[in-house]
């Protein structure tokens, strides 16, 4: 089976930077007909990199990072590079967004689409999407 050419993840990265790590393995996964749980945590082990196994293996203790989903290793990586307050850091930035004097409003739009991508909004997003983008205008 063809392997997956990503380079080893950085284990000093932001969130931000696992979640675009992570997009393209789970994209690669996807492409693999056939491929069960248990392999795409196997491949999963196998790409990271020695580096980010060893903090795998500690965050995992007592349990061996095999023997965890591949959502469950998402998420311990994730927690643990996640700053506690990141969601309320995010959403002040978004809140502070204004459009500037000669940008275009497309490009002030796809500030705001990057911007509020980190911020949970959950089923609240369409409206505080909306909020925001008038408010930037004023």
């Amino acid at each position: 089976m063809e392997s997956c050419n990503l380079e080893n993840l950085n284990i000093h990265a932001s969130a931000r930077e696992v979640e675009y790590y992570r997009e393209p393995f789970e994209i690669w996964c996807i492409t693999r007909k056939g491929l069960d749980e248990e392999r795409k945590t196997a491949y999963f082990l196998t790409v990271i990199g020695k580096d980010a196994y060893s903090l795998l293996k500690n965050m995992a203790f007592p349990d061996s990072p095999i023997s965890l989903s591949y959502e469950s290793l998402k998420t311990l990586l994730l927690k643990h590079l996640q700053p506690a307050n990141f969601e309320t850091a995010e959403r002040a930035k978004f809140h502070s967004l204004t459009r500037g004097e000669c940008q275009p409003v497309c490009d002030f739009i796809l500030q705001l689409q990057t911007q509020v991508s980190r911020c949970n909004f959950g089923n609240q997003l369409q409206t505080q999407l909306r909020d925001r983008l008038i408010a930037g205008i004023i």
